[in-house]
């Protein structure tokens, strides 16, 4: 038994250099290289600031603390998981943008040249394409209701 130990040990080490030299998932470099909190945050907040006007009886908190209840950072997490896949964007094609969103000189620049204004384009026709789609649809539909019936049943307690 100890000659087969061994011979296994080479090779689980193999194996964990092997996996160690792997470059990192769409979905690691997506998590790594985006701000998605502060986009979430920014979105909460803008969509808070929207619905205020709608329900001026609650506060700005108490809003954006029903909007994340429904509408959570891992709904927005998977959503660029699939905006930003492999699929639909080369590894270059991901640097730019990972780029142009770190470094808001470079975002300007881009748009000058017909590369950035391609790449825009694509991004934009990604977004309408996933806008359209029935399932995404009914279930933003969905969250934006459960969102505007617990704001009004707060407001009909008076908190």
């Amino acid at each position: 038994m100890p000659r087969f130990l061994t011979l296994l040990l080479p090779l689980l080490l193999t194996a964990t250099l092997t996996a160690c030299d792997q470059k990192p998932s769409r979905e690691q470099q997506i998590l790594a290289q985006l701000p998605l909190q502060d986009a979430y945050v920014h979105n909460i907040e803008r969509m808070a600031a929207l619905l205020g006007r709608r329900h001026p009886q609650l506060s700005q908190a108490t809003i954006e603390d029903v909007l994340r209840k429904h509408l959570t950072v891992e709904d927005q997490r998977q959503d660029l998981f699939r905006l930003y896949s492999e699929k639909n964007f080369s590894d270059a094609e991901f640097a730019t943008i990972v780029e142009a969103t770190q470094d808001p000189a470079k975002a300007r620049a881009l748009e000058d040249t017909e590369a950035g204004k391609r790449l825009g384009e694509k991004l934009s026709a990604l977004m309408r394409e996933t806008a359209r789609d029935a399932k995404v649809q009914a279930l933003a539909e969905q969250r934006m209701r459960q969102v505007e019936d617990e704001l009004d049943a707060l407001e009909k307690t008076g908190s």
